[in-house]
């Protein structure tokens, strides 16, 4: 019997810890160039009541340009219309993002990464440049896993921040993929 449970304890912790991480693997940061896509919702202004949200859908694609620290820089196109969509053109924006990297552990491939974006400014890799005097309209905090031999990157935003007020209500997904990946196919 105690044989038996220290089976079922040892089975449970090497499915908590990862095959990965079990095998004495890592799973490096991904570094390259990837396409970007998000899509989620968000509330506007923040809510005080239920009356008083206007529901935000959210769809953008671009590309990113991350370092083998983790860091990202990139840009994508921001389509927002009102859910349900009323009679008003949804809103479109260029936006620069920037990615840094708080937090990763390689064993499992998962990490924590901050995030800023502007309207204006440039990328030198990913490193963004601030040209032309760009403005900071969002920041957050994103939770991520690496997976497909670090051609994907999934995020979901933890924490945001429109125009320097914390967002309530929000439900946002980043997926990156490594564009160097399809071109191998």
């Amino acid at each position: 019997m105690k044989t038996r449970r220290m089976f079922f304890g040892a089975l449970a912790i090497s499915l908590a810890v990862g095959s990965q991480a079990m095998a004495g693997g890592s799973i490096p940061l991904p570094a390259g160039n990837f396409s970007l896509t998000v899509s989620g919702s968000e509330s506007s202004p923040p809510c005080s009541s239920p009356t008083s949200c206007v529901v935000l859908n959210i769809i953008e694609a671009g590309a990113t340009v991350r370092d083998s620290k983790g860091n990202g820089c990139g840009t994508h196109v921001a389509v927002v219309n009102t859910s349900p969509p009323g009679t008003a053109f949804p809103q479109v924006a260029t936006i620069t993002h920037v990615f840094k990297l708080t937090g990763y552990d390689p064993a499992t491939g998962i990490g924590d990464q901050a995030l800023t974006e502007y309207f204006g400014g440039s990328c030198n890799g990913a490193t963004f440049v601030a040209t032309g005097n760009p403005v900071m309209v969002t920041t957050g905090a994103l939770h991520f896993a690496v997976s497909e031999g670090g051609n994907r990157i999934d995020n979901v935003v933890t924490s945001l921040n429109v125009e320097g007020n914390p967002a309530t209500g929000f439900s946002l997904t980043f997926t990156e993929r490594s564009q160097s990946s399809q071109n191998q196919q």
